[in-house]
């Protein structure tokens, strides 16, 4: 017994170059566009999640990365420069 699937198209919008330069990528490993969405997109819905970590950077304050008492102590510093 066949299992029969339905196929939808997707259209999107992708900047030029990139699209380009994945092509090239995509080419040297044996894929086309087709088969390396189907791939992305299986992933996401395997593992219910997108595949890579997102976050937005954020810049720290001195305090926020060193910690609020990094200034302690600073008095009792010797440079070591003779």
């Amino acid at each position: 017994m066949a299992i029969t699937t339905t196929k939808a198209r997707l259209n999107l919008s992708i900047d030029s170059e990139l699209k380009q330069e994945v092509g090239e990528v995509l080419k040297e490993i044996g894929l086309d566009y087709t088969t390396a969405i189907n791939l992305y997109f299986n992933k996401i819905r395997r593992d219910r999640k997108i595949p890579f970590e997102l976050e937005a950077r954020k810049n720290l304050t001195v305090d926020e990365f060193l910690g609020s008492n990094w200034r302690e102590g600073l008095e009792n510093v010797e440079d070591g420069w003779d």
